[in-house]
């Protein structure tokens, strides 16, 4: 049991170091080249960076900015979140810093990144929201906004999707139409922002809640595992195949996106040949218990 609570752990770590590293390449080779601005905190580091740089001619890398502003949000959702998750954003922030310090050189394979802002800010929002997407997706983040997203999920009920469009749109307006005064950096910033939000709504979920129907030989014990590990209620169904006439049960749940991972490893966990419909809830009435991410 050690040895795969060890496993598992080492597998998250490996995928927070991979989607630190896609996401700072990103940010480092494709938006900062093109003067587009990144998502979050990274955005804002953008921000403050420019208007000391305007006023003080004073550079300060990206990466300084980066750790500053993620600290005290690392201190918040430690607090507010899960010890598991900061730990696992703290980590993701210190690669970030690292890279985004300017200590690798930037890459803009032989394309001038001026001239072809529309093209940088697809692959720049395709490689950033795959970077998100992918941390989402195992239960973990890039740091920054998520953990303000996630806070604020848990306890006053607000789209985490919602919260982190309207926090972006303001850097690319800031950034763009105010600091630079360049209204065709914040429009091509918000094509980035659209796409990372597509590609992070494939690889993880557009929804806040998704709906499990869960059908199994052994889907008691499932449930009761889900009931045990997740702390969520279950609704369980006689249910017949129709072809083979078979009696099976079918477990019936509403999960938050974040438990989608853990629930999924249950099941397969118990039953290798359970059957499992993912759908996506808009919403739900009633009692509904909000949870930190484990």
């Amino acid at each position: 049991m050690k040895k795969k609570y060890i496993l598992e752990e080492s597998f998250h770590v490996f995928i927070v170091l991979t989607s630190a590293v896609v996401y700072s390449l990103g940010v480092m080779w494709f938006l900062t080249p093109a003067k587009l601005y990144a998502a979050g905190v990274t955005g804002l580091g953008q921000i403050i960076g420019e208007i000391i740089y305007m006023t003080t001619k004073f550079h300060v890398p990206l990466g300084v900015w980066t750790f500053i502003f993620n600290i005290p949000l690392f201190l918040y959702g430690w607090k507010k979140v899960s010890i598991r998750f900061s730990i696992y954003s703290l980590l993701s922030v210190l690669v970030q810093s690292l890279i985004m310090m300017g200590w690798i050189p930037v890459y803009t394979f032989g394309v001038n990144a001026l001239d072809n802002q529309l093209l940088f800010a697809l692959i720049g929002g395709l490689i950033t929201g795959l970077a998100n997407g992918i941390a989402l997706r195992f239960g973990t983040s890039t740091g920054g906004l998520d953990i303000i997203a996630q806070a604020l999920s848990i306890e006053k009920g607000i789209s985490i999707g919602t919260f982190s469009m309207i926090f972006n749109c303001l850097i690319a307006v800031i950034g763009g139409g105010i600091i630079s005064n360049a209204w065709e950096i914040s429009m091509y910033t918000l094509i980035r922002i659209i796409i990372s939000s597509i590609v992070v709504d494939k690889i993880h979920t557009a929804y806040n809640f998704v709906r499990l129907d869960i059908i199994s030989e052994h889907v008691d014990e499932i449930a009761e595992k889900i009931m045990l590990e997740l702390k969520r209620g279950v609704t369980l169904m006689s249910v017949e195949g129709g072809y083979t006439h078979i009696p099976k049960r079918d477990a019936f749940i509403i999960l938050t996106s974040y438990e989608l991972a853990a629930a999924k490893k249950i099941c397969m966990s118990v039953d290798p040949n359970v059957f499992v419909i993912i759908a996506p809830a808009k919403g739900t009435i009633g009692r509904f218990v909000r949870k930190t991410i484990m």
